[in-house]
């Protein structure tokens, strides 16, 4: 089979197996539909608050979808090939975390390790370039976040990518970029454990003016949490947590 022939199959694979919602970008009416019923069908419990006010009534604003601006990304593709995509990426065929040592290896945006091996995993759909004000200063203007999915473990050269995991087609990550010089500001993984039976959703809104990244996961009964770029530490910081609660 030819590699642009099981790239597609590969693609296709992947997209009919993930929950409606899931790392789409695209809060159309019907998906705030689905967060809507889904937040009425449970409930759920405050278990971390770094301002105990403000995420009580995030969560009331955030289960009927009021006052929540949902961000569109700019760049929407299934291809990290994709010539728009190629645009920006092509600028910085790796990036290093902020920090880094002058020798450190860079990675390309679409792969991640995060076993205790350091084996690299690489990701095969759902590619998403936002560009938004995430660290929330309007002195230096809007962010780039790159968002990837379906991570795969990387494949030795000449070899193709192998199957998704079915609790992996959903988890994906979040990356602020600098693309000037090709560093990576904070990042963030989202969208554990969905199926078709229990979707998930997560993306980046706006919510009293300001940018938070949310992330509605399935990981062991459902949880929300709402995270916020921190300026100083260059890494995202929870700031509400809800679990579900066992009946």
């Amino acid at each position: 089979m030819r590699k642009r022939t099981w790239q597609i199959l590969l693609t296709l694979i992947v997209m009919g197996a993930v929950p409606v919602g899931a790392g789409s970008g695209e809060p159309t009416t019907p998906i705030k539909e689905q967060i809507v019923k889904l937040l009425a069908s449970i409930m759920m419990t405050l278990n971390h608050a770094v301002d105990e006010k403000f995420c009580r009534q995030f969560f009331e604003d955030f289960k009927k979808q009021d006052k929540i601006e949902h961000i569109q990304p700019i760049i929407h593709t299934d291809r990290y090939d994709d010539p728009k995509l190629a645009a920006f990426i092509g600028k910085c065929q790796t990036v290093k975390w902020i920090g880094a040592e002058p020798d450190d290896e860079g990675h390309a945006l679409n792969t991640k390790t995060r076993d205790q091996f350091g084996n690299r995993f690489v990701s095969t759909a759902h590619f998403r370039l936002y560009k938004v004000d995430i660290n929330n200063n309007r002195k230096d203007g809007a962010e780039h976040v790159f968002y990837s999915d379906g991570f795969v473990p990387e494949p030795l050269p000449g070899e193709e990518p192998g199957p998704v995991e079915e609790l992996d087609k959903t988890h994906g990550q979040y990356l602020v970029v600098d693309f000037d010089q090709c560093l990576s500001l904070g990042g963030i993984e989202a969208g554990r454990g969905g199926t078709n039976v229990l979707p998930v959703y997560h993306g980046i809104i706006r919510y009293h003016g300001r940018s938070y990244l949310y992330d509605l996961n399935a990981s062991g009964g459902y949880e929300l949490k709402l995270d916020e770029l921190t300026n100083r530490r260059k890494t995202f910081k929870t700031i509400c947590r809800y679990g579900q609660e066992r009946g």
